[in-house]
């Protein structure tokens, strides 16, 4: 009898360590995933920074009136952008993944956090657009009138793909999200104790 319940405990011991191990595994891959995604995220931004300034410097020798601050506006925007997304991407190329399934939970909820703040801002650099639009019609000289209306149509097209790109991903990360949570489910987590959550 005693026999018996030693192999039952170290059989206990045996599964806990496996599933241990088998969890940490299944998110560390979860989290692998979610950092190529930040990656290809950066790189799409960075190369609609470029393709901004690039057209922005090509067309802004010969651009009159308010397309002149316009393009102006796109190229010094992107600049900007293009800064950030190149220091997003190298920080992202030096995360590692995480080792534990709430390490995991955690950088999900902070990205999806992060890109539902962005997308809120990115809708007031829009309204910011729109505004000066309306500011311009109140302006007798035709600089500031050509300047307010190539500044706003500029953080209109700028803040209409950010906040696309962001909601965009957002959603993406949300569906992820879920499969996350799902696949914690499969597993019994609470206070320090784990095993499989198996139903008959």
């Amino acid at each position: 009898m005693k026999s018996k319940i030693r192999y039952s405990i170290l059989f206990l011991v045996f599964l806990s360590f496996h599933l241990h191990g088998q969890m940490d595994s299944t998110f560390y891959f979860y989290d692998i995933d979610r950092i190529h995604r930040q990656k290809t995220g950066m790189q799409v931004l960075a190369g609609w920074s470029v393709a901004n300034i690039v057209t922005g410097l090509a067309l802004k020798s010969n651009a009159q009136g308010e397309d002149e601050y316009f393009n102006q506006m796109n190229v010094a925007w992107n600049v900007f952008n293009l800064s950030i997304s190149t220091l997003g991407y190298l920080n992202t190329r030096k995360e590692e993944p995480g080792l534990t399934a709430m390490d995991v939970l955690q950088k999900q909820i902070k990205l999806e956090k992060s890109l539902l703040f962005n997308s809120g801002l990115d809708v007031s650099y829009i309204f910011g657009g729109l505004w000066l639009l309306e500011r311009a019609r109140n302006f007798e000289y035709i600089k500031e009138f050509n300047r307010f209306r190539g500044i706003g149509r500029s953080l209109i097209l700028q803040g209409t793909f950010l906040f696309l790109f962001d909601l965009s991903f957002y959603l993406i990360e949300t569906s992820n999200s879920s499969r996350l949570k799902e696949t914690m489910n499969l597993f019994f987590i609470s206070k320090g104790q784990l095993g499989m959550n198996i139903k008959f």
